[in-house]
């Protein structure tokens, strides 16, 4: 059996056509595989870095101007897709008060508030999709090295449900993506290392990055709107609900 993607399915892509969408973290982890499919699939793009010919950049560093700066070149926001930077790895214990700070803030805290700030747009237009790619980590703890990233994705987590419960009956949805051992992820890690994590992931692969933005293009689709305050994992069964 050949395990080759299908392409999303035509009534997915038809519901995308034409909305608004920023992605910030466009050029990290998953985000380019996921610019590419909302651009595939006719959604008029805002984007942190130059991906895309005719997408507005907006590279603020205040993270609240570029959510306005998006939604006024665009004429409105519908979609926000929010993509984290990489961390480093160092054991728990080693992480200095200096190198905690920055990860809670920019994975954390600058997070937050653009999600607020999309909310705001959205809720004042009756319809929006919020989608934020999330990780294990956060959700099980178990990722060596990673503790304040962990942290931050925990609090990730409980803020998007809290913002989902307050935020359904206006029209938007809020979800988030935990991916697990992804290509991107891996690709520095050397070949033993690959072999012994890819042993323990049951599907017996790695993830592709295609594969979270066909999970992306579904959750910021008019067809998810009985979906909201939920996290999908993406980690090939190493990771069950």
């Amino acid at each position: 059996m050949t395990d080759t993607l299908p392409d999303p399915t035509p009534e997915l892509t038809a519901g995308l056509a034409g909305q608004a969408a920023l992605v910030v973290g466009a050029d990290r982890g998953v985000g380019p595989e996921v610019v590419a499919a909302l651009a595939a699939a006719g959604v008029r793009l805002a984007l942190d870095a130059p991906l895309v010919d005719g997408a507005v950049l907006v590279e603020e560093v205040d993270p609240v101007a570029q959510v306005h700066r998006a939604a006024e070149a665009l004429g409105g926001l519908q979609v926000f897709v929010l993509c984290p930077p990489p961390v480093k790895n160092k054991p728990v214990l080693d992480w200095t008060a200096e190198e905690i700070r920055p990860v809670i803030e920019s994975e954390l805290t600058a997070a937050i508030l653009q999600m607020q700030a999309a909310a705001r747009l959205m809720t004042d237009a009756g319809y929006g999709r919020i989608v934020s790619m999330l990780s294990m980590s956060g959700k099980a703890g178990v990722h060596e090295g990673v503790a304040p990233y962990a942290a931050a994705k925990a609090g990730m987590m409980s803020f998007m449900r809290v913002l989902a419960a307050e935020t359904a009956g206006q029209g938007v949805t809020v979800n988030g993506i935990a991916t697990a051992l992804f290509e991107p992820q891996t690709r520095t890690m050397t070949e033993e290392k690959r072999e012994r994590l890819r042993g323990q992931v049951p599907v017996g692969r790695f993830g592709r990055s295609v594969e979270a933005a066909h999970a992306v293009l579904y959750l910021a689709s008019p067809l998810a709107g009985f979906v909201t305050g939920e996290c999908l994992n993406l980690s090939g069964g190493r990771f069950m609900d």
